[in-house]
């Protein structure tokens, strides 16, 4: 198994099932910042935790740890104009954002970028210069 791809494999599940860490720890029992670790690939859970997990999801030892792509063929299906949250994080990665920037960032956050994509290349360029003018007046 690579490194980090467990903790991807348990941010999908936790964001496929619409959960936060808290929740997902206080219905297993887990500590929240134990789960983060696990989630940015800092420690490894042990074989109970990960029972514990795949149990959970409904999902196999196998898919859990990655050794079955059936989790990732769920996101697979949709297209550009409708990608999910998981394929924009893997995107973000893919340019070299920090796997913390990426794990703090909210549906809210997530929801604007699907809703940044549907812009017309003038609509973008518009808002990027509305951002930078705010955070210019904001350090003022």
């Amino acid at each position: 198994m690579k490194k980090g791809s467990l903790g991807l494999k348990l941010l999908e599940l936790r964001q496929l099932h619409n959960l936060t860490q808290k929740q997902l720890c206080e219905a297993l029992s887990i500590g929240r910042s134990t789960y983060s670790y696990f989630e940015t690939g800092s420690r490894m859970p042990d074989i109970e935790t990960l029972i514990l997990i795949a149990r959970y999801y409904k999902v196999s030892l196998d898919e859990l740890t990655g050794f079955s792509d059936a989790v990732s063929e769920h996101t697979e299906t949709n297209t550009d104009d409708n990608c999910s949250d998981i394929q924009v994080l893997h995107y973000l990665k893919s340019k070299n954002v920090s796997k913390e920037f990426i794990l703090k960032l909210s549906k809210t956050d997530f929801d604007f970028l699907k809703d940044y994509k549907q812009l017309t290349d003038d609509n973008k360029a518009e808002l990027q210069y509305l951002v930078n003018y705010k955070l210019r007046k904001q350090t003022k």
